[in-house]
């Protein structure tokens, strides 16, 4: 099983134990031991999983959707990452900010998290394509923007974003819901949310397309019961304090349908 990381030893304390469970309690789907890989990037992920070197493979929908398009692999389960199902996005202003309502952004700068983020970039963006905006990048705060599009730059961190718009260097930015959260009551007391995006699945659990469907079968019934051992929830607990791996509520089809339509749209305008 595989993540994706640039700092790939950091993860292997919380990975490997998940990939130990599996290998103790997969013995009739003919897999006796498990190793936990971490990628450095998502092409990296997409050769191993099109090989058949990686099998499993975790990670937020942005990334994980263009390695399901180049391996064939598929998405199986969601991950209660952080012990939540699904996050989502807010964006917000200062709370003395006249702006009330994602319209009065045209013209004006925002501040998105990073090109590879989920909830960063991916939400924020298929909302206001979705809403007919013009979003648009740009290489600096001061940059010139058009009375019809929105411009963004980025700032590297949700936690950054925050700061920016509390500053003043940007009118809004957009924000998980997991950080706004995690902000100061002061800090939050500061910002105002105008608008939040749809849900989506906090992690997803991707197959690769060499396993048999005896075999991702098996998998889906080790996971879904990893919370109900002692073995299992300890892994779980390793593993970025996974409450549990579970079904889309929708189905995996309907699920991975609405996600590539997201992800289409998105790459259609950045194209």
């Amino acid at each position: 099983l595989t993540e994706v990381e640039f700092d790939p030893a950091s993860l292997m304390p919380e990975t490997q134990p998940v990939a130990d469970y599996l290998g103790d309690n997969l013995a009739r789907a003919g897999i006796s031991t498990g190793e936990a890989n971490i990628a450095p990037d998502v092409d990296t992920v997409a050769e191993w999983m099109t090989s058949g070197e990686v099998n499993l493979y975790f990670d937020s929908v942005y990334p994980a959707i263009p390695v399901m398009n180049r391996s064939g692999a598929i998405p199986i389960l969601r991950r209660w990452k952080d012990g939540v199902p699904e996050y989502n996005t807010f964006f917000v202003v200062r709370a003395d900010s006249d702006i009330e309502q994602l319209s009065e952004l045209n013209g004006q700068m925002i501040t998105l998290q990073e090109p590879s983020s989920s909830s960063g970039f991916m939400f924020p963006m298929v909302h206001l394509l979705k809403a007919g905006f013009n979003p648009q990048e740009k290489a600096e705060i001061n940059e010139a923007i058009a009375a019809d599009e929105i411009g963004y730059v980025f700032s590297g961190q949700a936690e950054i974003t925050a700061a920016w718009v509390l500053e003043g260097k940007v009118v809004a930015g957009a924000i998980d819901n997991e950080t706004w959260d995690e902000l100061s009551e002061s800090r939050r007391s500061q910002l105002t949310i105008i608008a939040e995006t749809a849900a989506f699945p906090r992690h997803v659990v991707v197959a690769g397309p060499t396993l048999a469907s005896e075999q991702i079968e098996a998998l889906k019934q080790a996971l879904t019961g990893m919370d109900e051992s002692r073995q299992g929830r300890k892994a779980l607990e390793a593993f970025s304090e996974t409450a549990q791996f579970d079904e889309f509520p929708s189905g995996a089809e309907a699920a991975i349908t609405q996600l590539e339509r997201d992800y289409t749209l998105l790459q259609t305008h950045l194209d």
